[in-house]
């Protein structure tokens, strides 16, 4: 014989309590530390971060000969490893955000995914040779 549940779906829980802070975790391993980047960033700025926003504003001001741009575009061990550490930090900020355990955490969690992704599409998005970003990202000719 079957029986027929009744199912009435649950309002989720809104969660007012004190909201905590998340930390990076993989975004400021030692080896993504860059000496030049550390004297324009405060030191609650990240390392990923830090490449994030200088790369960016290099590409978007046409800064081709900066030594940045070609540490990035030559040394495809670094760029493996800022893509890595966006990758990890961003797996466990999704954990939290689908967590229903840690409600205090998931808007610094939610914020924090939102930044990973970005850089990790970023960074996944720059060419492994400098002529090619050049190419693709300067400005066109009349």
């Amino acid at each position: 014989m079957l029986r027929l549940i009744k199912f009435e779906p649950q309002a989720p829980a809104h969660y007012t309590g004190p909201h905590r802070q998340l930390e990076f975790q993989q975004c400021w391993r030692p080896w993504l530390n860059n000496p030049w980047l550390n004297k324009i960033y405060k030191n609650s700025v990240c390392y990923t971060e830090r490449w994030y926003l200088e790369l960016r504003k290099m590409i978007l001001d046409y800064n081709w000969k900066h030594p940045l741009i070609y540490s990035i575009t030559g040394d495809v061990e670094l760029k493996k490893s800022l893509v890595k550490s966006t990758v990890l930090d961003g797996a466990m900020f999704r954990d939290i955000v689908n967590d229903p355990l840690y409600p205090e955490y998931h808007v610094s969690a939610s914020i924090n995914l939102k930044k990973t992704n970005r850089w990790c599409a970023f960074f996944i998005s720059l060419p492994n040779s400098h002529e090619t970003l050049v190419h693709l990202n300067g400005p066109l000719s009349d």
